[in-house]
């Protein structure tokens, strides 16, 4: 009897397995699956891996056009489910009630104007956050300049600017929000002001922040932590008010 040949299938012993599809026609044996393809260039191709899809995509989509009968529902959708939490951030940053809601007014209408133009590289609530942000730090720019002009001071730089005004207004919403919180935020730098509200307000990670704020994550880590050695020198300044602070945010 003539042995098998070799390749051929026998008695307790496979044949060759056929090749995978599309490698027989390349040459190559086929790359298990999850670890990529590879390129011309020999460098192998990752997996592609898809973020969380937006929650707000929808929405967003339907404000594409203004014409469009669905862009109304839409936008007012997404003032109804961002307009509070837009109010606190402006609240924050600037310190009182009435900059706050220019700063929010101002917010919602560069939305208006520019949400066609959002192009989903981030979610569409921290692009969001950062137009807050921005206009929150230039209410608080306008109202020092205002104040410039009234006592002829020399401006402030906005790192460390100060505001220390109260009002009737302002005092309400402290007592909402938290006001001896608000007290020693009112003494730090609107920029440091924004990255503690973002941080610990809306519990953003730190590459959430570097989009919200559009900076790089050092200056990110570096702003957080001007901001806490900031607040700390302000408590320790005031002794009453670290302990109503501690209370506070216990």
């Amino acid at each position: 009897m003539r042995a098998p040949e070799r390749g051929t299938s026998g008695p307790g012993r496979p044949g060759p397995r056929p090749p995978a599809a599309g490698a027989a026609a390349s040459g190559r044996p086929s790359r298990p699956e999850g670890q990529g393809t590879t390129t011309g260039c020999g460098a192998v191709e990752r997996p592609v891996t898809l973020e969380p899809r937006d929650p707000d995509a929808d929405l967003v989509r339907a404000c594409r056009d203004p014409n469009d009968e669905a862009f109304e529902p839409a936008f007012e959708e997404l003032y109804r489910r961002y307009a509070d939490r837009v109010y606190s951030i402006a609240y924050r940053i600037t310190g009182n009630a009435v900059d706050a809601m220019d700063a929010v007014q101002e917010c919602f209408s560069l939305l208006f104007r520019k949400v066609c133009a959002f192009r989903n590289e981030s979610l569409f609530s921290t692009w969001l956050f950062r137009l807050v942000v921005n206009c929150s730090i230039d209410t608080v720019r306008a109202r020092a300049a205002r104040q410039r002009q009234l006592d002829g001071e020399r401006p402030p730089d906005i790192e460390t600017a100060v505001g220390n005004e109260v009002d009737p207004a302002s005092a309400a919403s402290k007592a909402e929000l938290g006001g001896i919180v608000q007290q020693a935020l009112n003494k730090i730098s609107p920029k440091l002001r924004a990255a503690l509200a973002l941080r610990y307000l809306e519990g953003m990670s730190y590459e959430e922040l570097c989009v919200a704020l559009d900076v790089s994550m050092g200056t990110v880590k570096s702003r957080l932590a001007r901001a806490h050695v900031a607040l700390e020198n302000v408590l320790r300044n005031d002794p009453a008010m670290r302990v109503h602070f501690e209370e506070e945010v216990a």
